[in-house]
C-alpha cells in the first residue's frame, strides 16, 4: 500500500486525500464542460458543485465517525484528521444532494437537467476517489484465495480489493452514462439510471466488503445493503415517474396538434 504519496520535512501528502481531490476535480471539470448542453450556467454549476462537495465531505465524515465511534473515542481529535481516511459515502451523498436541491431551488436551475449533467461526473469522481481508499488500506474486502487478492498491512490473509472493484464498476457506469447522454429520451433519465446502477454496484460489492461495514441481519446483509437497496428503489421509482410524465406530455401535445 501507499498511504503517503510524498513526505517533505514535516509536510505529508496523503494518497487518500490526494485521490479524492483528483476525483472531485475531474468530476467538476467534466460537468462544467457539458453545462451549456443542459442550459445550465457554468457559474451556477460550479457554485452548486462547490457547496455540495463541501457539505458532502462533512456529512461523510460525521456519518463514518458516528458509525465507528469506538475507533475514535480514545483520541477524539482524530476525527479531524480526514486525510487519513474514514468517510461514509452514503452519508456524504445524502447531505450533498440535500445541499444541491436547496441551491437548485434558490437559483431556479432546472433540476433534472442539472441531475443529468451531474450523473456521469458523480460516477467518474467516485471511481477515481476509491483508488485513494485502496492506497490507504481502508474499506477492504473479505478474505479470499483468488489470485488478485491483496495482502494489506496488518492482515494475515489476502482480501478482496473491493476499493478497486468500486473503481472499475463506477468507471463502467460513467462510460455507460456518457454514451447514453446524447441519446437520453427525457430529463432526469441519466440521474435516475445513476441511482439504479450505483445502488446495484454497492449492493453487490457489499457482499465482498469487510472493512468499515456492519452486519444488519444474520451476518448476510449490512447497513450498506439496506442503503444501497433504498437508493436503487428510489432510482427505479424516479425513472418510472419521469418516463410516464414524458409520455403524458407527448400524448397531450399530439392531441393539441389535432
Amino acid at each position: 500500500m501507499m498511504p503517503e504519496l510524498v513526505r517533505i520535512g514535516g509536510l505529508t501528502l496523503y494518497t487518500y486525500g490526494f485521490m479524492w481531490v483528483v476525483g472531485i476535480w475531474l468530476a467538476v471539470w467534466w460537468g462544467l464542460r457539458r453545462a451549456p448542453r443542459y442550459s445550465v450556467a457554468p457559474d451556477d454549476a460550479l457554485d452548486i458543485a462547490f457547496w455540495s462537495v463541501l457539505t458532502g465531505i462533512v456529512g461523510g465524515r460525521v456519518a463514518f465517525v458516528l458509525t465507528n465511534w469506538s475507533q475514535y473515542a480514545p483520541d477524539p481529535l482524530s476525527v479531524l484528521r480526514v486525510w487519513e481516511g474514514g468517510m461514509s459515502y452514503f452519508g456524504g451523498f445524502g447531505l450533498a444532494i440535500a445541499t444541491a436541491i436547496y441551491l437548485i431551488r434558490a437559483r431556479r436551475v432546472p433540476i433534472w437537467q442539472l441531475g443529468d449533467l451531474a450523473a456521469p461526473s458523480l460516477a467518474l469522481g467516485y471511481g477515481i476517489a476509491r483508488i485513494g481508499c485502496f492506497a490507504a488500506g481502508c474499506c477492504y474486502g473479505a478474505p479470499t484465495d483468488l489470485p488478485w487478492g491483496v495482502l494489506f498491512p496488518g492482515h494475515t490473509h489476502p482480501v478482496h480489493p473491493t476499493q478497486l472493484y468500486a473503481t472499475g464498476m463506477n468507471l463502467l457506469i460513467f462510460a455507460g452514462l456518457s454514451w447514453l447522454e446524447p441519446r437520453r429520451r427525457f430529463e432526469g433519465q441519466l440521474f435516475a439510471l445513476f441511482l439504479v446502477l450505483h445502488g446495484l454496484y454497492r449492493f453487490i460489492n457489499e457482499f465482498f466488503r469487510a472493512g468499515a461495514t456492519s452486519a444488519l441481519m444474520l451476518g448476510a446483509f449490512t447497513y450498506g445493503h439496506l442503503v444501497a437497496a433504498v437508493v436503487t428503489g428510489i432510482g427505479i421509482a424516479l425513472y418510472w415517474i419521469l418516463a410516464r410524465r414524458r409520455t403524458r406530455t407527448h400524448v397531450a401535445n399530439a392531441f393539441g396538434d389535432v
